[in-house]
């Protein structure tokens, strides 16, 4: 800086935006940005990123623009992440890096290996399992709900879906463990949890395990609010009585998560039924399609008691949580004719006098 004068020197580069003819590095951000518009970029949520495992592939902070959003790299294939550089990130509120999409295959294999070395680990106890499957489902929920249309974050819930169930199957009693962690104030993230962990606790439960279209239940189960993404966030916190057509923009929301995920190799035709048809009732008062209970397949039958146990159960903002055992009272005296109770049995069994009692 020149003595005497406040300002650096003027770069010739910073000029040339104010010009009709680009110089270098303006056309090198330029071929950038032109880079990047042909990149797609998925969310990666940090609590999918192990520290110092080897993750070795580049990582991307997201940073707001007038075009929309920028990446820029956070961290390069060649360096792990650190756990140094995770707090940093936690400190500062950020819950995402993003990955490019030539980069997905390499994070499939590092989310797939690091959850299967921790949930098997002999030195990780039941309530240290439990905490790390609710922990990274609910973030990857959270950032596929924002970004339903990314194939990565659907293939990564998958994994997630089969690790659960290895662990479930390995150790029953860890659904209660997992069950006493939900959070009891609800969002549609804890929630869709919530419904997956307590849907695939039943499935095992009601000896379903040979069913070749198992994880796809569960992943159905997971994801079984994904259209309430394209219902006004406004309609869905209202805690005034909803109008006609916002009941019916809500009753349309299985219609909404069916059209977001047909296109997705990674979601199957049991996933889509479940997500189709979790709000019909055995009487044929539910919807979309007013279905009778000889067309609702056993396992919507489960996705539909447990999406009601933990809406009830949990705070919304136009009334205070039920106790599980006043739950269960409700649904027994004036839903018999909805639910199915063989199902409502056996998830009385599965909870026990624990959860059933106040909550």
């Amino acid at each position: 800086m020149p003595k005497g004068t406040g300002f650096a020197p003027m770069n010739l580069d910073v000029l040339c935006v104010f010009r009709q003819q680009p110089m270098s590095a303006l056309r090198k951000e330029d071929l950038e940005a032109q880079k990047q518009e042909r990149t797609i970029f998925h969310p990666a949520p940090l609590a999918t990123l192990e520290p110092e495992k080897g993750a070795h592939f580049d990582l991307y902070l997201a940073i707001p623009s007038l075009s929309g959003q920028r990446y820029v790299l956070y961290k390069s294939s060649e360096l792990d992440l650190t756990r140094e550089k995770c707090a940093y990130l936690l400190e500062r509120g950020v819950k995402n890096l993003y990955i490019a999409d030539q980069d997905a295959p390499a994070y499939f294999e590092f989310v797939d290996r690091t959850l299967g070395e921790k949930l098997t680990s002999p030195d990780t106890t039941p309530e240290k399992r439990s905490q790390i499957l609710y922990t990274t489902t609910s973030a990857l929920v959270q950032a596929t709900f924002n970004r339903p249309d990314s194939p990565v974050l659907i293939h990564t819930n998958k994994t997630l879906v089969e690790h659960t169930l290895k662990t479930i199957v390995n150790d029953p009693r860890i659904v209660r463990t997992m069950v006493s962690t939900f959070a009891l104030d609800y969002s549609l993230y804890t929630h869709s949890v919530n419904v997956a962990t307590l849907g695939t606790g039943l499935l095992l439960e009601m000896k379903l395990t040979e069913h070749k279209n198992i994880t796809d239940i569960a992943l159905g189960y997971l994801l079984h609010d994904i259209g309430k993404t394209r219902v006004p966030t406004e309609v869905l916190m209202k805690t005034g009585i909803l109008t006609k057509q916002e009941l019916s923009e809500i009753e349309r929301h299985p219609l909404y998560g069916v059209d977001l995920m047909q296109s997705h190799e990674s979601i199957g035709p049991a996933a889509l039924s479940v997500i189709r048809s979790h709000h019909e009732k055995l009487d044929g008062s539910g919807y979309p399609y007013r279905l009778t209970s000889d067309k609702i397949p056993l396992e919507t039958r489960i996705c539909s008691a447990v999406d009601i146990f933990d809406a009830l159960t949990s705070n919304r903002p136009y009334k205070k949580a039920m106790s599980g055992y006043e739950t269960i009272r409700l649904i027994m005296n004036h839903m018999s004719h909805e639910l199915d109770k063989d199902i409502v049995s056996q998830m009385i069994h599965l909870l026990g006098p624990k959860r059933t009692a106040p909550v």
